[in-house]
């Protein structure tokens, strides 16, 4: 055989030959096409009413005020409503910094296959190999992609993937997720639309402090770096292919492809792992009392609704295992609850305001150690001289 056997091998050269002109362009386009489709279906029309819109942006007025009062940081922040796809390609831009040295690296990987290699292989074998190769930032894109999905169809907003959000203007919340979470809950509506806003402007109050953001924004790095061996099981799983139409099969369903990716486990061990879990646990821990501290100065009350959000943080999310899986952030309900235990073990022993040395500077993060002992952190934390420096 001297050429490709059928027009799908033809195709797989026009596709080389369009990555190779755009590679920068193609992952990311890929990901943000997918993104939408996991959320497409009949209700994806569903935008927030302009009555609704507006009611919303009076209640974070209000809500943003009590967030500066209980934090300490004045919070300018516009809350938007958004739909689930609008969501999904704002948390894709939001990525998309922190993963181009991951594209970047998949581009310039090999090809491992001995097609390549053997002058008397088969051309179309040949061109599959290279395709293989060459598709790394493509299937990336789509792994991103339905991560970022999946997330969307349960995030109540920005906050839902617990970190900075680069060049965000806006805190998003997704209303159709909001209207269910109250439906599904039996809470009322105009509650939950307070703790969310309350949450988002909370979180955006720590990320707002330049040490806290520049640390966690560094230990990501060094995570999501440690990451870069699922790459390869990508590749993997291209070059595994079995001719053209277990390759054409593969690329009929991408979410599919990539869906085993998931249980992907997160690596053991690792410094910047370790600091980085500990780090992002307490935060949104921290974020979540906040929320409710205002909540309860909003609502009156907001027992009933603090236990329904952190039963919806625990639950069982496809999104948050992908998000895992590709940052190196554990979302588990184990950590969730961990998280949970250590502020409620600060404040058990030294009050609420004990949680202001929290996010105070990037020293104030507790370490892996202090997590799990609330009482080792308030004892660090106690210390003179705290601010110095970051926690080892």
């Amino acid at each position: 055989m001297t050429g490709p056997s059928n027009g799908f091998e033809g195709l797989l050269g026009d596709l080389l030959k369009a990555m190779s002109s755009a590679p920068g362009a193609a992952w990311f386009d890929a990901a943000k096409a997918l993104a939408v489709s996991v959320v497409a279906d009949e209700h994806e029309a569903y935008n927030p009413d302009p009555v609704a819109r507006i009611k919303l942006e009076e209640l974070a007025r209000v809500v943003s005020l009590h967030v500066a009062e209980v934090t300490g940081d004045a919070v300018d922040a516009v809350v938007e409503p958004v739909t689930r796809a609008a969501w999904g390609v704002a948390a894709l831009t939001s990525w998309r910094p922190r993963l181009e040295p991951l594209v970047a690296s998949a581009s310039a990987q090999p090809a491992s296959s001995d097609a390549l290699d053997d002058e008397h292989a088969d051309p179309g074998a040949a061109m599959l190999a290279k395709f293989a190769s060459s598709m790394g930032p493509m299937f990336l894109g789509l792994q991103v992609g339905s991560t970022a999905g999946h997330l969307a169809e349960r995030a109540l907003g920005s906050s839902a993937f617990p970190l900075p959000w680069p060049n965000a203007t806006h805190a998003l919340i997704v209303a159709r997720n909001l209207d269910q979470f109250a439906e599904d809950w039996s809470l009322d509506h105009d509650a939950v639309a307070a703790f969310t806003v309350a949450r988002e402007l909370a979180m955006r109050a720590v990320y707002s402090r330049p040490q806290i953001a520049s640390h966690v924004d560094a230990l990501l790095d060094a995570a999501t770096a440690a990451q870069m061996s699922m790459q390869k099981t990508l590749l993997d799983r291209l070059g595994e292919a079995d001719g053209v139409e277990d390759l054409s099969r593969l690329l009929g369903d991408p979410e599919a492809f990539v869906e085993g990716l998931w249980g992907h486990e997160l690596p053991e061990g690792g410094r910047a792992h370790d600091a980085l879990n500990a780090a992002v646990t307490a935060i949104s821990a921290y974020v979540d009392e906040v929320a409710k501290v205002v909540a309860v100065k909003v609502l009156g009350d907001a027992g009933q609704l603090a236990e329904a959000w952190h039963r919806h943080r625990t639950g069982d999310s496809k999104g948050a295992e992908a998000a895992a899986a590709m940052f190196g952030v554990d979302l588990s309900k184990e950590r969730v609850e961990l998280g949970a235990a250590f502020i409620a073990g600060v404040i058990e022993r030294d009050g609420f305001e004990a949680l202001a040395r929290l996010t105070a500077t990037a020293e104030g993060l507790p370490t892996p150690a202090e997590i799990v002992a609330p009482g080792l952190w308030l004892a660090r934390t106690s210390l003179p001289g705290l601010g110095d420096g970051a926690p080892g």
